[in-house]
């Protein structure tokens, strides 16, 4: 069995504090890390799916892989739609933290990026969905965790739906051919969703700091706190996953805000 915590949304800046719709998001990151340490003994590796920065510079990135590498656990990182990913290059590795196929006992997980330069909403560039199919049809065996920052399918938020993967439908008939893929993961919506359709979990993970209203129509801020997901990955195909949040500090937040 492997377990890993999932970190995402942090919308860090390169100086403290620094703020998104009132709320330090280096602040609410490390209330997260220490409700993380309270409640989980033993873990084996992070997953951060993205929007790790706000403002993209290097040292937002320098800040979270130290942090995080305080815990002595393997990380891997994908970009979301406000990271660059050549500045996250220069902290972490290709070959390593976003090395997009790792293999964890009988799991593969495949880490695929969404990200279009200039734009809030997603895509996969036809590079990204040929390594999805090389890479399922290279392992056809190992139970497949395939992970992204924008959501594949619709959230029932009218405006995010807006930014959901633009050829999503591609990516849903190609996977729908291997039945190893077990589980879809991702980030950017900032809420907690875990739908079974067809067999596969899919599955959203709140922010580390500011939330959004499920089923809004329009732009809002929820008031559920910041948090994590953790996921134990069996060895049967079978997974355990809950979201923890920090629920016991009152962060500064701009309820009346129309976006950001």
């Amino acid at each position: 069995m492997q377990k890993f915590i999932q970190i995402t949304d942090c919308h860090l800046f390169s100086t403290e504090p620094g703020t998104l719709l009132g709320m330090d998001t280096q602040s609410s990151l490390g209330a997260v890390m220490d409700r993380l340490h309270s409640e989980q003994n033993a873990y084996d590796f992070f997953l951060c799916t993205g929007d790790l920065s706000q403002d993209g510079s290097l040292e937002s990135y320098q800040y979270l892989k130290k942090l995080i590498g305080k815990d002595g656990k393997d990380q891997y990182w994908i970009p979301g739609n406000h990271d660059h990913r050549d500045t996250m290059l220069k902290v972490v590795s290709e070959d390593k933290e976003m090395c997009p196929v790792i293999k964890k006992g009988p799991w593969q997980i495949i880490l695929l990026d969404s990200q279009t330069p200039g734009a809030v909403g997603g895509n996969f560039a036809d590079s990204q969905l040929t390594l999805l199919k090389n890479a399922l049809e290279a392992d056809k065996t190992s139970h497949t965790l395939i992970t992204m920052h924008h959501h594949p399918r619709p959230m029932g938020c009218k405006w995010l739906d807006t930014q959901q993967i633009k050829n999503s439908q591609v990516f849903l008939d190609l996977i729908a051919q291997y039945d190893n893929v077990r589980v879809v993961l991702w980030g950017h919506v900032h809420q907690d969703s875990d739908n079974l359709i067809d067999g596969v979990r899919y599955i959203s993970t709140p922010s580390t700091c500011i939330q959004f209203t499920p089923d809004s129509d329009d732009f809002d801020v929820d008031k559920e706190g910041p948090g994590y997901r953790w996921m134990e990955l069996h060895d049967d195909g079978n997974i355990q996953t809950a979201v923890s949040r920090v629920d016991d500090i009152d962060f500064h937040i701009d309820y009346t805000t129309t976006g950001y």
